[in-house]
């Protein structure tokens, strides 16, 4: 798992540039069938999202499913935790 946040997102390609805790930036890809849950402030629990419901800036925790060989890293799932 990976968490950081969201510095670039590119909704056409699915794809995103996430930094994490030590600054270092991840390329991430986003396959068609990922699955993505975003928080939900009032029941402090998660609701399932889409990949639109993601914005830069957001911080995140990824399940990754596999790294490629260019080092960009395929998403199984995503938490939006902002």
């Amino acid at each position: 798992m990976i968490e950081g946040k969201i510095n670039k997102l590119d909704l056409v390609n699915r794809t995103a540039v996430l930094e994490d805790a030590t600054g270092k930036e991840i390329t991430l890809k986003f396959p068609e069938r990922m699955n993505v849950e975003i928080c939900e402030p009032e029941t402090m629990g998660t609701m399932g999202g889409d990949l639109e419901d993601l914005e830069q800036g957001f911080h995140v925790q990824v399940d990754v499913a596999s790294t490629q060989d260019d080092g960009t890293h395929v998403c199984d799932a995503v938490v939006c935790l902002s």
